[in-house]
């Protein structure tokens, strides 16, 4: 079964730095039941820093891996995914209950969509605690080059983030408040972020 794939959204891709909360997410909390509002362009806003019970250092471009250092966003989808992977460096696998879809890297257009018998994000791990913050967790990502890994944070009973760490030490360089899904793409150019409200693609911003 298929259905007719959305376009990819505007976006914003402007980097506010390592605490972060994603567009959709935000202006959803502030909506009042019953009205309705024009959909924001997706991207990231500024947030507080996180509460967690480890140590957290900010943006440290010292590392190379995407996501250590400032970043932009160059490409956006609609569809949820609440896991995320990569098939080579040209497609972008996500999962949400039910349904497995594909998109063009770094175009993020729609490739394709399945609803398998059986449920594509059954086997996905459950978010962490913040109270395991900083303890001998696994990570549900890894940059390429080993130096940055990331876990999805259960915040609230009704919220989650993404959590990116460096990996020596387990300090947190970047926190994305409403993310649930992430992953780096094999040669490292690209990380991915997924929700309940779609998903974002990230590169390295040059200062050049």
């Amino acid at each position: 079964m298929t259905t007719r794939p959305l376009q990819p959204p505007p976006f914003i891709p402007d980097d506010p730095g390592p605490w972060s909360v994603v567009t959709h997410v935000q202006r959803s909390r502030g909506v009042r039941p019953g009205r309705r509002y024009a959909e924001p362009p997706r991207g990231l806003s500024l947030a507080q820093p996180p509460d967690v019970p480890c140590e957290i250092v900010g943006l440290d471009p010292s590392l190379a891996a995407v996501g250590a250092g400032p970043v932009k966003v160059i490409g956006a989808a609609r569809e949820p995914a609440h896991g995320l992977g990569f098939e080579g460096p040209g497609a972008l696998v996500g999962v949400s209950p039910g349904v497995r879809r594909t998109w063009t890297v770094p175009e993020l257009t729609p490739s394709g969509e399945q609803r398998p018998e059986e449920d594509p994000a059954a086997t996905l791990p459950e978010p962490i605690s913040l109270a395991d913050l900083g303890g001998d967790v696994a990570p549900v990502a890894a940059s390429p080059d080993g130096s940055l890994a990331a876990v999805n944070v259960l915040e609230t009973s009704r919220s989650g983030a993404v959590g990116i760490y460096r990996a020596e030490d387990g300090a947190i360089v970047r926190w994305i408040h409403g993310a649930i899904g992430v992953a780096w793409s094999p040669e490292g150019g690209h990380l991915a972020v997924g929700g309940h409200w779609g998903v974002l693609l990230l590169a390295a911003r040059s200062e050049a």
